[in-house]
């Protein structure tokens, strides 16, 4: 489990990380209009379709998220799959989350002696808001949730900006 967690705690972390996106969790002071919604079935032994380079296995229609070995230039990666359906956006199917536990150190409450440790939850923020349908965000915009990087002891991923926030309405 990535920081150490116990499965029970990863599995809170996982399911915040999912929320800040579902729930739109901002600190622009918007409210939840997005009618993104994500349905928790149960823990399970089955590993993410991602292999250790980072590309996406097999579509089995089970959504994993899990720790393991990705290229060592991913701290992360998401391989989620929709299919079209008329008057649906983005029908969700399938969604697999891989934190790189081989190449980095994650934490679950940074601290002021964090050292070269990623937040688990702004990481798997970042990861949600790729399934949620949000791409990355490049220079200029270091303080953005979908941001290209990540970065190390900050929780600043947490919460969505303001046009995080109007790309999910957008898409919901």
């Amino acid at each position: 489990m990535p920081g150490a967690l116990s499965r029970d705690d990863a599995m809170w972390a996982f399911r915040d990380a999912i929320d800040n996106i579902t729930d739109s969790h901002n600190n622009c002071g918007y409210s939840d209009t997005v009618g993104a919604k994500a349905n928790w079935l149960a823990k399970t032994s089955r590993e993410a379709s991602v292999n250790s380079t980072g590309q996406c296995t097999v579509q089995d229609e089970l959504s994993v998220w899990d720790a393991g070995n990705l290229k060592s230039s991913a701290v992360a990666t998401t391989c989620s799959y929709t299919w079209s359906m008329p008057g649906i956006k983005n029908d969700l199917r399938e969604a697999d989350v891989r934190f790189n536990t081989h190449d980095f150190d994650f934490t679950n409450k940074p601290t002021s002696s964090c050292s070269n440790e990623y937040d688990i939850r702004s990481v798997g923020t970042h990861e949600a808001g790729h399934i949620f349908g949000l791409g990355h965000v490049g220079a200029g915009h270091s303080n953005l949730t979908m941001y290209t990087n990540s970065f190390t002891c900050k929780t600043i991923a947490r919460t969505l900006g303001k046009g995080e926030v109007l790309a999910l309405r957008g898409i919901y």
